[in-house]
């Protein structure tokens, strides 16, 4: 199957797991709406018609391997507009219209990405890579200051194979009932903390419906995914094999 297989470099980047909430804990890698953003910056359009145009119609298709060299957490201030301090505010009985709250976000430190995209119309094959060699806005993973940066762009064939040995990855599959296996053997590659490498489901949405005239959104569908870290994995199915990189991967 034909690829376009992008690198990119991050200095700070964070793909916020949506059931944290005053703890904005990240994902390891960047879910499939994230990367269709990053395509709409590319090509110079709203989330608005990147959810309609692209992530609804499934109109590609990605996998992603990717790691960093640490975390860090960004202290936020943020203000909580509620009607009945914004009543109060207008009868004077109090300075502020909004109550103030603190929140963490946790952040990747040095990330590397190597997404792979595919498409089944040709022309949006060409579409697309022409956008990321010359993007309409800066490219980002993340939020829109979270820049990154392409480090190599090109087209590769790679083969589906058997017995994929997973690691650094996400799968489109849910933990349970699956049949895969623990590679524990390798845990002496992963660090002390076992529990902190497994591989760990989360349900992702996949497609947003939009608010007239508002950039707000409400999730849609969703679809569970399996984040692979350290740890690898064997059994989970069928993967592309990049040799390059000697690692596995599968697609959404």
């Amino acid at each position: 199957m034909k690829f376009l297989r992008m690198k990119a470099l991050g200095c700070l980047n964070s793909f916020r797991q949506p059931d944290f909430h005053t703890y904005h804990k990240t994902l390891p890698l960047p879910p499939k709406t994230t990367v269709a953003g990053m395509l709409g910056g590319a090509l110079g359009i709203s989330p608005q018609e990147v959810n309609e145009k692209w992530l609804k119609s499934n109109r590609f298709q990605m996998g992603i391997i990717g790691s960093s060299a640490g975390k860090a957490n960004d202290l936020w201030q943020i203000r909580k507009y509620e009607g009945k301090r914004i009543a109060a505010y207008q009868k004077g009985e109090e300075k502020t219209p909004y109550k103030t709250a603190v929140i963490v976000r946790e952040l990747l430190y040095q990330a590397e990405f190597v997404l792979y995209l595919t498409f089944s119309d040709s022309e949006d094959f060409a579409l697309v890579r022409q956008s990321l060699e010359n993007p309409a806005w800066a490219l980002s993973l993340g939020r829109e200051d979270e820049l990154i940066k392409v480090i190599d762009l090109q087209e590769v064939e790679l083969t589906e194979v058997e017995n994929a040995v997973f690691q650094h990855t996400t799968l489109p599959i849910e933990a349970q009932g699956a049949k895969y296996s623990l590679l524990l053997e390798e845990r002496n590659q992963v660090g002390k903390n076992l529990l902190n490498e497994a591989p760990k489901q989360v349900n992702l949405p996949t497609t947003f419906t939009h608010k007239k005239d508002s950039e707000a959104r409400e999730a849609q569908t969703f679809q569970a995914f399996l984040y692979v870290s350290s740890l690898p994995i064997i059994g989970a199915g069928k993967g592309f094999f990049d040799e390059q990189e000697n690692l596995y991967f599968q697609i959404f």
